[in-house]
């Protein structure tokens, strides 16, 4: 026997060996994200997953391949991966448009685990890598983990890139021969983001593992792997020198965000990796020191009065608050329910300022204040009902009870939310504990407030609004650059025509851009819907993106309607109109929109194309998951390139409200048709702004990976929808951020 041919099969053996010890000591060796991204030793991955809410971005460098690489575990089992590998010496295409830009693959990986690790049964997941695509580095994998003490040893079987230096006939050759064998991965842009079918758990079975080790200094861990792939012909490569299959590395953390990587492949090659990593689920709020005090509660003012005047002499103790006949005299002179020295201006003036809450009107009845309006500045709404509470707690009798806000949207009824006074008295006093204080907060659909006597409207908001924000565009991993971008400087004016009507205009203004290396139309064999993306973001340096008139309406108690029509985004304007089913509470909701758009010119002014096209979907919108947190919207219609076929979206949201999300479109046109890509993708990442500013706020930062513009499932960007604009019907995350109602 060869001596390759016998580290071949003793490794593998030795591995199998490790696993049979018993696993009676555990030992804290955490999960460390490897060169492709994911959590795994080296060049393979291992069954461990990362943190539930995990983010993390990793750089990482082995000759001739530099990755990068996002990946983002939305639940405990699942990891999802998305990637770029640069591959050095390999040109994108022609001089002409890619320069001297090195060839990108994109890729997408997932991680399943099947169940966790036990006294005696090891952990056990299965994953694919660049599942869709030219196949560069397809994979499908089966990998095992065992600790013992402060080693973690994994144990794989893949077909290949992972195994492709084989030696394991492929059991499911028994069955049909074809997958005996696997085809040969392509470079060819056409087959990109295509599903890997004719790849998948074809060829040969190979072996790969390893250990980590956690040494007894903290910061440091040792990683030692057997890498099953044959470097002996890589596509567009050929033949890279592998002097051992024998990987090393140590992994460094500085901090606990920050991991550095350094280390030895192929026997001949240096490995740098840097990942930067943070749980998102877990993620503090910052300081809240731009924000306005929170007002006191009755209780803590009686707390306050009766410290203060126990510092005083009997004599100074007689001049404190009326008492007796003399506060029943005050109280019956004053409206009620306002205390004396309180009118409703003045409440509404400390309910914009400390609660963010605008009022359109107050009614009032025997055991319950109810103000209508919109609440403009708090993420978390128990935060703002709280505060509102908060406002009206010094100001009102203490026999009218309960607190309740409407939200309103364009004068537009969502729905209710109530506290009780007393309620959040004792729970600021430590007297409840928060899972009793959730008992005396409810929402409900609007209009279930018994009526009361109207005591206050409030102003008419400005009917001419404006603001100046940054805006980019952005296109990664084309062939004329990597990252192409334009920087605008933008201005949003709104003009309110009534209660329930608004007009808005965006003009931007080229700051700065890159786009002047933007040479490549990506050829189509649909009409030109989003392709001509260049011409949109060339042509004028300034633009009208958007110019609409917008009205909504609550046409029932969980029926809304909305119609709009103008410039609706950059590339297209007309006539559209939404509805919307979404009952209080539920976990559903039902939409539909339907839209006539023409093209517009590339200077995006007043001028069109001869392009139109109807345009509409309709989504049914569901929630699963004990707490409702897993939310799939799936859009059957009608495309603007006059294809047909449906989106399906899947999201995470994690109680504080960060989303980590996938979406998928495929439609009539076959893959040949929609050209690169074969069908349209993309995952996303969208951060409330509350998270990471030192003041409260409603915005929401969104980071989408979209790996191609194509003419194929293209949908209308449009400015507004009703589901987002309904939003307070969520009951759901409501009760999931309670303990913001007093943070």
């Amino acid at each position: 026997m060869s001596r390759n041919n016998l580290r071949r099969r003793a490794l593998p053996a030795l591995s199998l060996l490790s696993l049979a010890v018993c696993g009676g000591l555990h030992a804290e060796v955490p999960a460390t994200q490897n060169d492709w991204g994911g959590i795994g030793l080296l060049q393979t991955p291992t069954a461990r997953m990362a943190d539930e809410g995990e983010f993390a971005f990793t750089a990482s460098h082995t000759s001739p391949y530099t990755r990068y690489s996002v990946a983002m575990q939305p639940f405990p089992w699942f990891e999802g991966i998305y990637r770029y590998a640069n591959v050095q010496g390999v040109r994108y295409g022609p001089e002409w448009f890619s320069g001297d830009q090195n060839y990108k693959d994109k890729s997408i990986d997932f991680k399943i685990r099947l169940w966790e690790e036990g006294r005696w049964l090891p952990e056990v997941a299965v994953g694919a890598r660049d599942i869709g695509g030219t196949g560069l580095f397809s994979s499908e994998y089966v990998v095992a983990n065992k600790r013992f003490g402060s080693i973690d040893a994994s144990l794989g079987l893949a077909t290949g890139y992972l195994g492709s230096n084989g030696g394991i006939t492929n059991p499911i050759g028994w069955v049909d021969e074809d997958f005996k064998t696997r085809p040969r991965a392509s470079s060819d842009i056409t087959q990109a983001g295509k599903f890997g079918l004719r790849y998948l758990l074809h060829g040969p079975v190979g072996v790969f593992g390893g250990v980590s080790w956690q040494t007894p200094w903290e910061p440091l861990l040792v990683k030692l792997e057997y890498d099953g792939h044959d470097y002996d012909d890589e596509v567009r490569i050929g033949r890279l020198e592998q002097d051992s299959r024998i990987n090393v590395g140590l992994l460094y953390t500085p901090r606990p965000g920050v991991r550095i990587t350094l280390g030895w492949e192929r026997g001949n090659e240096l490995l740098a990796t840097l990942t930067l990593r943070g749980n998102l689920k877990n993620t503090p709020r910052p300081a809240r020191w731009l924000d306005p005090p929170k007002p006191p509660l009755r209780s803590e003012v009686a707390r306050n009065a009766d410290a203060s005047a126990s510092s005083k002499s009997p004599a100074d103790a007689t001049g404190s608050a009326p008492q007796g006949a003399d506060a029943e005299a005050i109280a019956a002179s004053n409206d009620h329910p306002l205390l004396p020295g309180h009118t409703w201006e003045s409440v509404d003036v400390e309910l914009r300022r400390s609660a963010g809450f605008y009022v359109q009107k107050v009614e009032v009845n025997d055991h319950e204040v109810i103000l209508h309006g919109t609440q403009l500045k708090y993420f978390y709404p128990t935060e703002g009902l709280g505060r509102a509470a908060r406002v009206l707690d010094t100001a009102i009798d203490p026999s009218v009870d309960w607190v309740t806000l409407e939200y309103t949207r364009q004068n537009m009824p969502i729905a209710q939310s109530s506290v009780s006074r007393n309620a959040l008295n004792a729970y600021a006093q430590g007297d409840i504990d928060l899972t009793e204080m959730a008992r005396h907060v409810e929402v409900n659909p609007p209009g279930s407030s018994r009526e009361g006597e109207v005591v206050y409207e409030g102003p008419k908001g400005r009917r001419f609004d404006y603001h100046v924000s940054p805006g980019l565009n952005e296109i990664i991993g084309g062939p004329d650059g990597f990252f192409l971008y334009q920087l605008t400087a933008n201005l949003h004016t709104s003009l309110r025509v009534n209660d329930s009507t608004w007009l808005t205009a965006t003009t931007a203004v080229d700051v700065h851009n890159n786009f002047r290396k933007f040479k490549y139309d990506a050829p189509s064999n649909l009409p030109r819907v989003r392709t001509d993306i260049r011409h949109y973001v060339t042509t004028s340096d300034v633009t009208i993106p958007n110019f609409q008139v917008t009205t909504v309406h609550a046409l029932g108690r969980d029926l809304y309607g909305m119609a709009y029509a103008g410039l609706l985004e950059m590339m297209y304007g007309g006539v559209g109109g939404e509805l919307l089913y979404r009952p209080v509470g539920q976990r559903w909701a039902l939409g539909v929109e339907a839209n006539w758009v023409k093209q517009r010119d590339f200077d995006q002014k007043f001028s069109f194309r001869d392009y139109e096209v109807a345009t509409g979907h309709a989504t049914l919108y569901t929630h699963f998951g004990n707490d409702g947190r897993v939310q799939v919207a799936t859009s059957a219609g009608r495309y603007l390139a006059g294809d047909w076929g449906v989106t399906l979206d899947v999201s995470r949201m994690f109680r504080n409200g960060v989303v980590m999300g996938a979406f998928a479109t495929k439609t009539d046109v076959s893959s040949a048709e929609f050209g690169e890509g074969s069908f349209d993708k993309g995952i996303y990442l969208s951060v409330p702004m509350d998270l990471l500013l030192p003041r409260s706020s409603q915005v929401r930062s969104r980071l989408m990976w979209h790996p191609l513009v194509r003419d194929g499932g293209a949908r209308l960007q449009r400015k507004y929808s009703l589901y987002s604009l309904t939003g307070e019907r969520d009951s759901h995350f409501y009760f999931d951020n309670i303990e913001y109602i007093d943070p």
